[in-house]
């Protein structure tokens, strides 16, 4: 549950209802999900031994994260299922959590940029909050009566032309995926405009890219979207810059 503390620096605070908010923090590399606060396991294996009783490996092996898949609730809302969730009691919590999974992003160097994302990212905020039996000191525990709130923070990859960045190998596998992410967030952006201003019932390719399946629920006026796009006003940059708005 959230402090009392830090109740008292919220508005329109319930006082006959207890609180709680939780934290997670996902990466979206090459359209797979990744958990950026699990921590990564290590498999315990038997060392081998060669003739002269010398171990040839170690008897412990790295074991890269696995991807985690999209589900949908009984709500039709999608959520990313295995996602570590952590309950947060204040402000400075949260930052901790964040900056946590902050430094397990991928970056990379580029002719561009000394510390390019490789992935898009999403912080997400659940506020939960349930109503208290007469004596105040109980939650009540009906489900129907909690209401769920929530918050995404999303850092999209900037697009990329490798000519530019230099790309080559892996880097121009990751910028492949990057672009084709957005584009995809472009087009189902065009097609809901469509819809709406020419009454048109044509499908969003919702499903073409993880971010966009992801966020269907709020493209589809569940939720609100809020766009912030970062540009370099160098003239170098112009046509990057018109493709991007």
């Amino acid at each position: 549950m959230i402090s009392g503390e830090e109740s008292y620096k919220a508005e329109a605070v319930d006082e006959d209802c207890a609180y709680s908010v939780f934290v997670s923090y996902i990466e979206i590399y090459n359209n797979y999900i990744y958990d950026l606060l699990e921590d990564s396991a290590e498999d315990l294996i038997k060392p081998k031994w060669n003739a002269g009783g010398t171990p040839v490996r170690q008897n412990t092996e790295f074991i890269p994260p696995q991807s985690k898949l999209l589900r949908e609730d009984f709500n039709h809302n999608m959520y990313v299922a295995g996602c570590l969730e952590l309950e947060v009691r204040s402000a400075e919590e949260a930052f901790q959590v964040f900056w946590k999974g902050q430094k397990r992003r991928k970056v990379a160097n580029t002719r561009l940029n000394r510390e390019s994302s490789r992935s898009h990212s999403v912080f997400i905020i659940k506020l939960a909050q349930a109503p208290l039996d007469a004596d105040g000191d109980n939650i009540l525990q009906d489900k129907n009566q909690v209401t769920l709130s929530q918050l995404c923070l999303v850092d999209l990859a900037g697009s990329e032309r490798t000519m530019r960045t230099g790309a080559e190998g892996t880097r121009i596998r990751e910028a492949g995926n990057i672009n084709q992410s957005l584009l995809t967030l472009r087009t189902c952006i065009e097609v809901l405009r469509e819809n709406q201003l020419c009454g048109t019932n044509k499908m969003v390719p919702y499903r073409d890219s993880k971010v966009t399946h992801l966020f269907k629920n709020y493209f589809d006026g569940e939720g609100k979207v809020k766009m912030v796009v970062c540009v370099n006003p160098k003239a170098g940059d112009y046509e990057e810059t018109l493709v991007k708005l």
